[in-house]
């Protein structure tokens, strides 16, 4: 059994809890490594592609939302039953697709599946465990989803050698493990038959707020992350155009990237004792770690000096996920709602993503910018400063701060 602060967790339910949190940031990861064969055999304009890349992110963001307003139901394992099948039904669809509708119309189904399962992975933790076991966990989850990332990409990779652009899809089959553990997630709070009980700061809030979300809060840290991940996600989006304006070799692309997630994979590892050492200061830290990163991509045009940023940029992403997602359960007073809200400042992550390349194209458009790309870099580092000198002064309030329980 998983000590959990609360009723002990079986081992197999906690097996069957990470095998759904390694898959939910596969979406996409298939799509890129193939872009180049996609245009060449299938013809496809620029559009196109770039639809197939940010339509799903959009779509991701409603069904998170509609899945957190599902969970006050009590039959959810259902609905996490047929997002799995849906997520397994697109990675074998995608192997018989032979256009490029067919492909942006299996990937928006890939994002209505991860859209569900993604408050869901998130839910089962935030349920199942309570003070440093649920910030130890949220770290591992945090941890195991970027781990996926990480595997696929490499298995991507190799099967991208094989000749057939439809084989990279292969990866998405691995939601089979999630599907036959399925059965097992019924053993955790809220789920099936263990019925879900509230954290001790629940107990002691639960008279401040009838409706058991404290929406003042929640809005807090549904702008602390949209602005993090604005900033950090200039690393992901704009550096293969960076690097090939600089006529780079593209495969340094994919290994910065590549350092970036293994990073944040790290991070997650070790986000009790970073926040234990430091505090009251880890966001202002946090921020620190952008600006000295994205100045290496600025101010730097050197490899070595790219990977170090990537290395700086992950680590504060790595720690800044899992903490803001556990801050979210100090701002529900009602145990019974905090999937929904869970969903609604997990929704920041993807209206960052999915806003950023629109943001930075208008900004470039007015002022008659002309690389688009390090300009992306310049703009995210004076956010970074932005955020760094925010997050000092408001290192009190509770968008920034670390509450005591977190070290007690």
């Amino acid at each position: 059994m998983i000590k959990t602060g609360k009723v002990p967790l079986p081992v197999l339910t906690y097996i069957a809890i990470l095998s759904v949190c390694f898959i939910i940031n596969l979406p996409g990861v298939a799509v890129a490594p193939v872009e180049g064969k996609m245009k060449e055999l299938l013809h496809t304009s620029e559009l196109e592609i770039q639809l197939l890349t940010i339509l799903p992110n959009f779509v991701i963001i409603p069904f998170v939302l509609f899945a957190g307003k599902l969970s006050d139901y009590k039959h959810k394992i259902p609905l996490i039953l047929f997002a799995l099948i849906l997520f397994l039904g697109c990675g074998v669809a995608y192997m018989f697709s032979k256009s490029m509708t067919g492909l942006i119309i299996i990937s928006c189904l890939l994002g209505v599946a991860d859209g569900i399962l993604i408050p869901f992975a998130m839910g089962f933790i935030v349920n199942s465990f309570e003070g440093k076991y649920r910030t130890r966990n949220l770290g591992i989850k945090s941890a195991t989803s970027n781990f996926g990332t990480v595997v696929a990409s490499f298995i991507v990779g190799f099967l991208i050698q094989g000749g057939n652009w439809h084989l990279p899809f292969l990866v998405y089959l691995i939601a089979i493990v999630p599907l036959v553990l399925c059965y097992w997630l019924k053993y955790i709070p809220g789920f099936g038959t263990v019925p879900i009980s509230p954290d001790k700061h629940q107990k002691a809030l639960g008279v401040s707020n009838e409706k058991g979300i404290e929406y003042g809060k929640i809005w807090g840290l549904i702008g602390n992350n949209v602005f993090f991940t604005f900033i950090t996600f200039t690393l992901v989006i704009y550096l293969p155009q960076l690097l090939q304006n600089y006529g780079w070799n593209p495969k340094i692309s994919g290994e910065i990237t590549a350092f970036f997630f293994i990073f944040v994979l790290l991070a997650g590892f070790i986000l009790e004792k970073f926040i234990k050492t430091f505090r009251s200061f880890v966001f202002p830290l946090l921020g620190l770690f952008l600006i000295i990163g994205l100045a290496f991509f600025v101010f730097i045009k050197a490899e070595w000096a790219m990977y170090c940023g990537s290395v700086l940029v992950g680590v504060a992403f790595g720690i800044f996920q899992p903490l803001i997602y556990d801050k979210t359960s100090y701002a529900v007073t009602d145990p019974k709602k905090n999937i929904f809200g869970l969903s609604l400042v997990l929704t920041a992550l993807y209206i960052g993503i999915a806003i950023e390349p629109f943001i930075i194209t208008a900004i470039k458009d007015i002022f008659l910018i002309k690389d688009e790309n390090h300009f992306a870099f310049s703009l995210g580092f004076c956010l970074a400063i932005v955020y760094l000198i925010l997050s000092f002064f408001c290192r009190r309030r509770f968008t920034f701060s670390i509450e005591p329980s977190y070290y007690s």
